[in-house]
């Protein structure tokens, strides 16, 4: 991953920043690849006859969720082994005892002459232990095994060595457990090796199906215990003093040698240096003597009778039940079973219902410790470990427990995105996907949203802030391609037939009955008003935007039946997949050449972000913000120094282009407005929230449960005295704060200018972190909610974040040198880079016949004419006042991109008694930029803009309509814009008739 090379205070992060595949890519870096097995032709024949040597090895690394086979190379002789080993690269050498050229001991030494890699014995049957020499004579081989004619020793030999090479940095960087297994007779570990490692394996595909997602489940099998074989006291001593804080439990002989001597006490002797450091390590004895059996439980340690028939069941058993393999069992003083637990959330909620005594009979012999280790939850079991009983008085304890293991699984689940399943949900978890497939472009978004949360810790930054996103559930594509095939929808959806039959038609078809059931699963943890957003593939891409293309549905979710609950919810849903066949949505694609059939669609579903008041609910302020301006004004404001409006209520008096306010990050403290008068002119007066009181859903109306509202609900709701302060008629002044009374004026100026909420320092923060890391300037979306008294945090939430191409310079046109006369508009305030020469056709809304109450009608025939261009396939220049694609009609003209989509450059003009800012921060605005339409903003009467009004009068009509004019021109205009420079104008044709 490249970021930026120059770094402020994130610097550490992004030069150091190591994602979590790359450290699961970096454990167990040594494999056991390549294998060489030397046996005699009588060997070779009896292993893959009698114990079908190559299938067994891969049915038991498939059995085993092993994921890497290892390649077996066999030759019949010493000779031909060394030969090989000359011309390939080999990870081990198996060897069996009878080579015939050659003695196994000095075929050893010669293999590690060649290369320095293992070299392990594999006897035929325990007769051959008696024939080969003691350890300390064993020069050239690193260990030797008895084969049994399982197939398990393989698996046990590879996974043995890969152990011992890798453990040094795997507990070091993942924090992986190790056990330590003390035997010095090859009979019994090639017989408890096998075993331990087939549990171990077990244990892991347990842990898998508790999973948060597939590559959790992959790093489970990177971080799964290892077994550290070894065969005298100091080399076990040396193991555990290496690895002493990591190891999860001990299996230890008796006697062994200890200084070369057989020691039949080593043993104790080296349970007794662990007890000294750890009283309640798991650790098994094991010996073929009874008679240790009555000394190991007076000490407390499990003892396993190597005689025993059931041997390998009685060590399976101590290892689900003391080291934690299995459930977790709840007992009383008595040992009386009073509760299990299989996962950890089900282990929270029986430590919430266990009766204290048992909770102190287990904390003291640290059971809940080892249990939460031999499931990998590392972080938990080290927080409990060094804590005591007798420190807790009460119901301390299971306050403890339980705040311990909620901190570490909620912030387990944040910064991933996590797989839905029942066994494993709590409500919690941040990010949850519903189905497989795509997250779609606002899902990975907000998904990526997260982790820069959860990784750069702006807590810390911002103490008085709690920063968020929504708590955030995604329907994966998959469940799209599902809904769409079951329903037979695509030929439907692609006929031509009007938006109206496309939405009934999704309406009264049926989603799955499994994501009917999840869903109402999952609602009964959600309270309050929910948005179902569109997440295209398309979708807020830096390529192919379609910003505010695709719907969002807001529904109050708060009936009293769960079913019309849910109901609301699949409508919504089926709504939004819908969305993408629509008109808007499919002649968009065709503006940036894209097909609507190529995209897939995820849904994001979100609890809306806001508080209630007065039946209706809303965040106390929501907003965009851009790490590029391309409307910088003044001296010192430049392009770097960034944009964001904001505005009372929901989001969508921003994106559709409705008033709100304007500010500079860098310089919050600027009036964009010269006098209050404008000000008050172009202030907020109305915002949007959900109305919690409908009922109905009309599928044909976008937002059926919004309700736009004025500034006296505002003044009723009593969400103003923090945002706005208070214009007075008499004077014609502003004055500070709104306390109920006057004309109030929303001007965030207690946020921006007396920072009693840092809103520019935190927008600096999250654009200047977001740009590094997209490596391209970024937009994002938020809403807040003002702590409810004195000394609550406020709620920041980041609802949204994607890239904002810039358009790269394509050429360069001398302005100067064109004579102003020729020169149809110039502005120093547009969008776009480049030089274009193909447009003849003109259409634009007449200046005299413009009224900003008829602007329905406006829309109407420019409709009208863009169907027949684009139907001859002309591209043309559109011309009008105000902001285009405001839902404000009183702001300017509200198109869709449906009714304009074959302009190619678009002008928006003020006249002397309508002036409106530009539309830069809408969806509409976004998708203008990114599908390098040019755009021209043109102030009346300013000496940097202009517009040619008399000579398109005198230009020949081809429509002249009401409001509108269609001119033709017999050669070409040229539409030349650099917006890097800040000019851009459109040149009449030469030598016109």
């Amino acid at each position: 991953m490249c970021f930026l090379t120059t770094f402020t205070d994130d610097e550490s992060f992004f030069m150091e920043y190591k994602p979590k595949f790359k450290v699961f890519h970096e454990l167990m870096a040594v494999r056991m690849s390549n294998v060489l097995l030397v046996s005699s032709v009588y060997d070779s024949f009896m292993l893959e006859e009698d114990g079908r040597l190559s299938d067994q090895i891969y049915e038991e690394f498939h059995n085993l969720n092993l994921r890497t086979l290892p390649r077996i190379t066999r030759v019949s002789s010493a000779k031909e082994a060394l030969t090989l080993l000359h011309e390939s690269n080999f990870d081990l050498v198996i060897t069996m005892r009878r080579l015939g050229d050659m003695d196994v001991f000095s075929f050893g030494k010669s293999v590690k002459e060649i290369r320095d890699i293992p070299v392990i014995l594999l006897l035929n049957s325990v007769v051959e232990i008696k024939y080969i020499p003691e350890i300390s004579k064993r020069e050239g081989i690193d260990r030797t095994f008895v084969w049994n004619g399982d197939s398990k020793i393989f698996v046990a030999i590879i996974k043995h060595l890969e152990d011992k090479i890798n453990a040094e940095y795997d507990t070091n960087a993942g924090q992986v457990k190790v056990f330590i297994f003390v035997e010095d007779s090859i009979r019994f570990y090639s017989l408890l090796l096998p075993e331990m490692y087939g549990e171990i394996m077990r244990q892991t595909h347990r842990l898998i199906t508790e999973g948060t997602n597939d590559f959790q489940d992959l790093l489970k099998m990177r971080i799964r215990p290892k077994i550290l074989l070894a065969e005298t006291y100091e080399e076990a001593l040396m193991l555990y003093k290496k690895y002493k804080r990591s190891v999860l439990g001990i299996v230890c002989d008796v006697e062994f040698p200890r200084n070369d001597i057989l020691d039949k006490q080593a043993g104790f002797l080296f349970a007794r240096k662990v007890k000294e450091d750890y009283p309640n390590m798991p650790m098994i004895l094991q010996s073929s003597k009874e008679k240790y059996r009555e000394k190991a439980h007076k000490k407390g340690i499990s003892f396993l009778y190597k005689r025993s028939h059931s041997m390998l069941l009685d060590l399976r058993k101590w290892l689900l039940d003391r080291v934690g393999f299995g459930d977790f069992v709840f007992r009383d003083a008595d040992g009386k079973e009073i509760g299990r637990s299989s996962d950890i959330i089900n282990f929270y909620k029986e430590i919430e219902r266990v009766p204290f005594e048992s909770l102190a009979y287990h904390g003291q012999s640290d059971y809940f410790s080892n249990w939460l280790s031999a499931r990998g939850e590392f972080e938990i079991a080290e927080k409990l470990r060094p804590r005591k009983v007798s420190e807790f008085v009460g119901e301390e304890l299971r306050d403890f427990l339980l705040s311990t293991i909620k901190d570490v699984v909620v912030e387990k689940t944040r910064g991933i995105v996590n797989d839905f399943s029942r066994e494993n949900y709590h409500s919690e978890i941040l990010f949850l996907r519903l189905r497989p497939g795509s997250l779609g472009g606002k899902g990975r978004g907000l998904a990526f949203l997260m982790f820069l949360i959860n990784s750069l810790l702006f807590q810390k930054e911002f103490k008085n802030i709690s920063i968020e996103i929504p708590q955030t559930i995604v329907i994966g594509t998959d469940e799209y391609d599902r809904f769409m095939e079951d329903n037979n929808l695509f030929t439907f959806a692609l006929s031509g037939v009007s938006d109206q039959q496309i939405k009934e038609k999704f309406v009264k078809s049926k989603l799955s009955k499994s994501i009917k059931s999840d869903l109402k699963f999952l609602l009964k943890d959600i309270d309050g008003p929910i948005a179902v957003r569109s997440s295209s593939l398309l979708e807020d891409s830096a390529y192919q935007p379609f910003a505010g293309i695709f719907n969002t549905y807001m529904i109050p979710n708060n009936s009293s039946s769960e079913n019309e609950k849910l109901n609301q919810l699949c409508t919504a849903i089926k709504l939004v997949y819908a969305s993408q066949f629509l008109s808007l949505a499919m002649s968009y694609a065709e503006t940036i050449n894209q097909t609507i059939e190529e995209s897939k669609m995820a849904v994001v579903i979100q609890q809306v972000v806001g508080k209630e008041h007065n039946n209706r609910l809303y965040p106390d302020f929501s907003g965009t913000a851009s790490s590029y301006n391309y409307y910088p004004f003044g001296e010192y404001m430049k392009p770097e120094d960034r944009i964001a409006h904001v505005a009372l209520g929901l989001g969508k008096t921003i994106v559709e282009g409705e008033s709100a306010l304007r500010f500079c990050p860098k310089y919050p403290k600027m009036n964009f407005y010269s006098t209050p008068e404008i000000l008050l002119k172009q202030s907020q007066r109305h915002y949007y929230a959900v109305d919690l009181t409908r009922d109905d859903f009309d599928i044909l109306d976008d937002d059926p449960y919004l309700v736009k509202l004025n500034l006296s609900d505002a003044i009723e709701d009593g969400t103003l005295p923090r945002i706005a302060d208070t214009y007075n008629f008499n004077s014609e002044t502003l004055n500070s704060g709104f306390f109920g009374e006057g004309s109030p004026v929303i001007t965030f100026n207690n946020q921006l200018k007396f920072e009693t909420f840092p809103l520019a320092k935190l927008i600096t923060r999250l654009l200047s972190v977001g740009e590094k890391a997209f490596g391209s300037s970024i937009e994002i979306e938020y809403a807040c909610n003002f702590g409810e008294q004195k000394g609550d945090v406020d709620t920041f939430h980041i609802l949204q974040i994607r890239p904002f191409l810039h358009q790269e310079l394509i050429s360069k046109e001398d302005f100067e040198s064109v004579d102003l006369k020729q020169v149809l508009a110039y502005s120093t305030q547009v969008s776009g880079n480049l030089i274009m020469k193909d447009v003849k056709d003109i259409i634009y809304v007449k200046p005299e016949m413009f009224d900003k109450t008829a602007t329905l009608d406006i829309v109407e025939e420019i409709d009208k004419l863009n169907a027949q261009m684009l139907k001859e396939k002309r591209p043309y220049l559109l011309m009008g006042f105000g902001r285009w694609g405001t839902a404000d009609r009183f702001l300017g003209i509200p198109a869709k991109w449906n009714n304009i989509s074959g302009a190619k450059t678009i002008i928006e003009a003020t006249t002397d008694d309508f002036s409106v800012d530009f539309s830069q921060g809408s969806h509409f605005f976004h998708n203008i930029i990114t599908a390098n339409i040019g755009y021209f903003h043109i102030k009346h009467n300013s000496e940097q803009h202009k517009i040619d009004w008399d000579w398109l009068a005198n230009q020949k009509s081809i429509n002249n309509l009401t409001y509108v004019r269609h001119v033709r021109t017999r050669k070409p205009l040229t539409i030349a814009i650099d917006a890097q420079r800040g000019e851009g104008m459109i040149i009449k044709p030469h030598k016109q008739k």
